[in-house]
This record gives C-alpha cells, structure tokens and sequence, in this order.
C-alpha cells in the first residue's frame, strides 16, 4: 500500500506558481491494495497531462499493473502526440506484455493553459463530470475505446471541449459510484451528478 501511494502525486498544489488553473487529486483505498491511478505532469510550458484510471481487478498485481499502465502512458505521453495516440502507443506496450490478461480503464486529457481547450481520449473509463459555472453540472458524454490492454489493434480518438474561467472537469473511478451504504445502496451516479 505505501509502495502503491508513494508513487502517485500527493503534493496539492501541485505547481503552485501556475495560476491560470486549479487541479486537485485523491486517492482513498477501501479496504486493500487495488489498480486505481492518476498523473498529472506538464509537457510543455502551456499543456497539462492529466491522467486518471482503474485497472481490473484487486491485490499486489493490480497495484503492479498499474505502476506498469502509469509509466507506459507517461513516457509516450512525451512528444507531441495526442491523447488518443498516446492512450494508442501505451495499449500496444501493454499488451505485448500482459500475460495476466488483465486491462485499465483510462480518461487522458491535455489541457491548453493559455486557452483552456481540453484535448481528450476516453478507453473505457467512467465519464467526466463537466461543472459549468451557473449551469447545470452534466456527465460529459465521450465515444471512447475499450479499456486499455484489452485488444492490440485498438486505436483511440481524441475529442475536444473548451473550459471557460470557472468551469471544471470532476474525474473519478467507480470506487466513488459503486460504493455502499450501510444497507448495501450503491451511491450511484445520479447521486454524484448531484453533489458536485
């Protein structure tokens, strides 16, 4: 476990000379060791890769698929490529060496800190909440690919939005939806739709 949160960000904030932006992460295990993860890092002086997944299933090889999943996106996230390429590039690593056959779910988005565009891939993850300042909040609809390590020849597409002052992206795994109450309720995505 302290291996597993020792290598995810946990300095918030994380670039506190940058103010055009606010980010903020957090991961709370439930009960043991899982494949949860998130990265953000800058790529250049204007563009932010921000990162969050869930690898399948639970224990010390889910914890080590993800390092593994965190650092292949990481390293093809260096150059110019898009997230769809990246989230592309990181599957084919993946899967050349998954004998485990197990997979990640993954949002990847590259933020333009000058004009707030969002570039962004989905592969199988839950959908982002978009907060839009004096509108309603909606779950931000993606036509994204399988969950990353699933299939080789997977390639993934990037999709745009622009983030106007105010504006948020609320990222989460379903560690947050699917958690119980006391009387086995799931607490659902409607739930979180109207809580944040």
């Amino acid at each position: 476990h302290n291996i597993q949160m020792g290598i995810l960000p946990k300095v918030f904030p994380p670039f506190p000379e940058r103010t055009e932006f606010d980010i903020y992460a957090t991961l709370v295990p439930a009960k043991e060791v899982g494949g949860d993860l998130y990265d953000l890092y800058f790529l250049d002086r204007d563009h932010i890769c921000f990162v969050i997944g869930d690898v399948s299933g639970k224990g010390v090889p889910a914890a080590l698929f993800m390092a593994m999943a965190k650092t292949s996106i990481k390293i093809n996230a260096k150059g110019s490529l898009s997230p769809g390429e990246i989230l592309s590039k990181a599957n084919l690593d993946i899967c050349s060496s998954n004998d485990l056959e197990m997979f990640v779910t993954v949002f990847l988005g590259i933020l333009d800190t000058r004009t707030g565009e969002v570039v962004y891939a989905n592969a199988g993850h839950n959908p982002p909440i978009l907060i839009r300042r004096g509108k309603a909040s909606v779950y931000l609809g993606t036509n994204g690919g399988p969950a990353v390590g699933m299939f080789e020849e997977t390639s993934y597409h990037d999709e745009r939005l622009v983030l106007p002052p105010g504006d948020a992206l609320y990222l989460y795994t379903d560690g947050v939806t699917e958690a119980m109450d006391a009387d086995s309720r799931m607490f659902s995505e409607e739930r979180l739709l109207e809580g944040v």
